[in-house]
């Protein structure tokens, strides 16, 4: 059941994640400049996370690669690796997807997007979400996109039953603590919300 959830105030040097209450758990958000890799299969609701982190802060770049582009989003199913680059725009940008990367120019090219490719944006303090499609990619391909986001987020869903068990867990924040716990979520019309339940890991 999801209940009410203490809402945390977002600090300057932080940005909403768009969910109140991992913002509360990130002690007010994710830092600005960072590179968020958020990792799930492609119906644990990777897209909503995305969605909510751009709306809260007031609209961005979302460059969708891999699928039909909604409105407002930058189609670049058919740009080419320096292309997508270019498109890359504002201060909260998603990329949808960095697993469409990988795939079309080689995990190489991701790392470069994650580091170098970004690094201006990012120096400016754009924050760019990219999204990983676990069981579609290697493990040294998985390893690599760790390794150079700033801040990983896992998705899982369990099925039990007839129940859906969803759980999201911060894995990474690089130079900072990271919440020991898995937090329980629901999908529901408006979006992603945390469950007021959650578990030591």
């Amino acid at each position: 059941m999801v209940g009410a959830v203490r809402k945390a105030k977002v600090r300057d040097d932080r940005r909403s994640s768009g969910i109140a209450g991992l913002d509360f758990q990130l002690d007010g958000g994710f830092p600005k400049g960072r590179t968020i890799a958020v990792c799930g299969n492609p119906l644990s609701g990777c897209e909503l996370i995305a969605g909510q982190f751009l709306k809260a802060g007031g609209g961005g770049s979302y460059v969708m690669i891999d699928g039909i582009p909604g409105e407002g989003m930058t189609d670049a199913r058919h740009m080419d690796f320096y292309e997508i680059l270019a498109a890359l725009k504002g201060d909260l940008i998603v990329i949808d997807s960095l697993s469409s990367v990988i795939d079309r120019f080689g995990i190489g090219k991701a790392v470069f997007l994650l580091n170098e490719g970004t690094k201006d944006l990012r120096a400016a303090g754009a924050d760019i979400m990219v999204i990983v499609y676990d069981d579609f990619h290697s493990p040294a391909e998985m390893s690599y996109v760790c390794r150079n986001a700033d801040i990983f987020i896992q998705l899982n869903e369990v099925i039990h039953g007839n129940e859906i068990e969803r759980t999201l867990s911060v894995r990474k924040m690089a130079g900072l603590g990271i919440p020991g716990r898995v937090y329980p979520y629901n999908i529901t019309a408006g979006g992603i919300e945390l469950s007021t339940t959650e578990r030591v890991v």
